[in-house]
């Protein structure tokens, strides 16, 4: 009997043992499979290979939309840098309601740099494609291209000093005083501080650090400790600042008038990383206002919108949307993003990937890389994951941005408006 029990003990080993490689594999050459969907060229033509080719065809069709349109206001915010980048500027193209003002719907990009690359891209299909004659009679378009240039420029999420811009959107200085209570369980596991080396142990064995981790404390509750945003690591990744980044004090001042001008308006923040791969995910912040949660459902009717009643939602401090909202005088505000997946990090597995990339390019980011070999990879998978070059993936984001950003145009003309007295700008 005892023989028996310890060959048996052995063979659950061993089993374990082959269980844990097969996951170790799927880890290190995790690669989500892609939309069964035929490369398109002409969906393909809006992307760019970076910040300055994408903002010289934005201005190049912001010369396109002048010349047809009344009314057309433009601005560029310059964004200095004190490593030397050169020609970086937040772009704003404003196209006003050529016969009656109802409605102005925000399209932003870039919020997260390395992410401006298809949010370019959506900006300048709907440029070219979606502002219309029609489309425009009551209903203005306000375009803010590239929030974060210089992380656009530079492949990277945050900005130079490394802000994460979707922590930071704050109304007051509270929102800097933000206690993330999580934040220390994770900081060793997610902030290094060493020479990023994809051959140093703590990443060889992430994945089951983390695994750890999510069995002694739950998903959520580590999603939320790491996503949520945090103020006291100023080198940590998702850090919002101490306060508001001089961009976004250099934006208020130039959007207020435009949304007062209208007694609804509508931002769609565009991103890119989380969730399905090759799906279009619609996202808000829980909305506090009956009114705001009755207005998303009727932009989006037909369409699924996550309000944060998955196992896998998490909520932010300090938010774009949100806070482009909140420089209006009155009226009617709806907040939403756009979020097209590329890991799969709805999954355990891809969450924890998405991770790992973001944990070891923020390390070399901060504290060097060990290698020019390990530089080359951890940036190459960054890259990949918020700007994929496959070209399935690109055609898919182009078609269903189409398709919801045609349905929101027609249906934001469905929601209900508060009395108001909108300003001329």
């Amino acid at each position: 009997m005892l023989l028996w029990l310890w060959r048996l003990a052995l063979v659950l080993l061993l089993l374990g043992l082959a269980a844990a490689a097969v996951t170790q594999w799927r880890f290190t050459h995790y690669a989500p499979a892609d939309p069964a969907v035929a490369p398109d060229a002409a969906a393909l033509a809006y992307f760019k290979e970076d910040y300055a080719a994408s903002r010289a065809d934005f201005l190049v069709r912001g010369d396109a939309l002048t010349a047809r349109f009344a009314g057309v206001q433009r601005f560029a915010v310059p964004v200095a840098a004190r490593d030397g980048t050169v020609g970086l500027f937040v772009d704003g193209l404003y196209v006003p309601a050529q016969h009656e003002r109802k409605r102005l719907l925000v399209l932003s990009s870039a919020v997260h740099g390395v992410e401006g690359g298809t949010g370019s891209a959506v900006q300048r299909m709907a440029m070219q494609e979606l502002l219309t004659p029609e489309a425009l009679a009551d209903t203005g378009v306000l375009l803010l291209h590239a929030m974060n240039p210089w992380g656009f420029a530079r492949s990277r999420r945050f900005t130079e000093g490394n802000v994460d811009l979707n922590r930071n959107a704050g109304t007051s200085p509270a929102l800097y005083r933000t206690v993330n209570s999580g934040y220390p369980l994770v900081d060793p596991l997610i902030n290094p501080a060493a020479p990023a080396s994809l051959g140093d142990w703590q990443h060889r064995l992430f994945l089951w650090r983390s695994i750890a981790m999510i069995a002694q404390h739950g998903m959520p509750v580590l999603r939320q400790a790491v996503l949520q945003g945090q103020y006291s690591v100023p080198k940590g990744i998702y850090y919002g600042g101490q306060a508001l980044e001089p961009q976004l004090a250099a934006l208020a001042p130039l959007i207020k008038p435009l949304l007062d001008a209208y007694p609804l308006s509508m931002t769609i923040d565009l991103h890119t990383g989380y969730g399905a791969r090759g799906v279009l995910h619609v996202f808000p912040n829980p909305p506090e206002q009956p009114a705001v949660k009755q207005g998303l459902e009727t932009v989006f009717a037909g369409y699924p919108i996550n309000w944060g009643s998955g196992k896998d939602f998490y909520t932010v401090t300090g938010d774009v949307t949100g806070w482009i909202g909140s420089l209006r005088s009155g009226g009617l505000h709806l907040p939403a993003v756009f979020e097209f997946g590329t890991l799969d990090s709805q999954t355990t597995l891809g969450s924890v990937k998405s991770l790992h990339i973001t944990v070891l390019e923020n390390q070399g980011f901060q504290h060097g890389w060990a290698s020019p070999e390990d530089e080359a990879a951890i940036q190459r998978d960054y890259r990949e994951m918020f700007y994929p070059s496959s070209p399935a993936l690109r055609t898919q984001v182009i078609h269903d941005s189409r398709a919801l950003l045609q349905r929101v145009l027609v249906q934001l003309a469905q929601v209900t408006t508060p009395p108001a007295s909108p300003q001329r700008p």
